[in-house]
């Protein structure tokens, strides 16, 4: 049996050759928290509020008075005069209804025969004669009142032409209208040479010449 001293001896170098050699890793002795630091949370804005706009308001237009038609019309031949071969007619346009209406325009023309059917018509609207004169303007016609056309047309046979054909009765339409009336031709004449070629002015109020 040993000694004591020798196991006390023994057993501290046991224990330090079972240890690790080399450095030791430290040992951390006090752990901290980090504080969390508040994150800015962005707030919006709430957006005005549109205001609506309100819808604007159409101003009532008051109606004018409206183009003259045929059926409120009583045309008639007014005139005629003759110069060197060429013929110039007048003719009248009266307003019969109640109410005022507008004209702006030349009238159309159809001849017709003694059977009622239609002869060569060429109209020309500032021709001839009338190549001068100013173009249509709208005016107003009180009821009652009346205005006026010319027509002019020569009475001289052109290249081709043996006779000029005479008209019974000319069938005249408004300004922008498809309804026409029928005068006839009595008292005065109608037969214009060059293929029937009648030159108009537009129609005028009374004291525009």
């Amino acid at each position: 049996m040993k000694p004591p001293s020798v196991l006390l001896i023994a057993v501290p170098l046991l224990l330090a050759a079972c240890a690790t050699p080399g450095p030791q890793p430290p040992v951390a002795v006090n752990h901290v928290t980090p504080t969390p630091v508040p994150t800015a949370t962005a707030t919006a804005s709430p957006a005005p509020a549109a205001s609506a706009t309100p819808a604007p308001t159409a101003t009532p237009v008051p109606a004018g008075p409206d183009r003259c038609h045929t059926g409120g019309l009583l045309i008639s031949f007014a005139g005629a005069q003759g110069a060197a071969g060429t013929i110039v007619d007048t003719f009248r346009v009266a307003n019969t209804q109640n109410t005022a209406c507008t004209l702006y325009g030349y009238v159309g023309m159809l001849m017709l025969n003694g059977s009622g059917g239609s002869m060569p018509t060429r109209v020309v609207r500032n021709g001839g004669l009338w190549s001068t004169e100013a173009g249509p303007s709208q005016f107003l016609l009180q009821p009652g009142t009346a205005a006026s056309f010319r027509a002019a047309w020569s009475d001289v046979p052109h290249v081709g032409e043996s006779t000029c054909a005479q008209a019974a009765r000319l069938e005249i339409t408004a300004p922008d209208e498809f309804d026409h009336l029928i005068i006839p031709v009595n008292g005065w004449t109608l037969a214009p040479c060059n293929a029937g070629e009648i030159d108009v002015t537009p129609i005028r109020a009374a004291g525009v010449p």
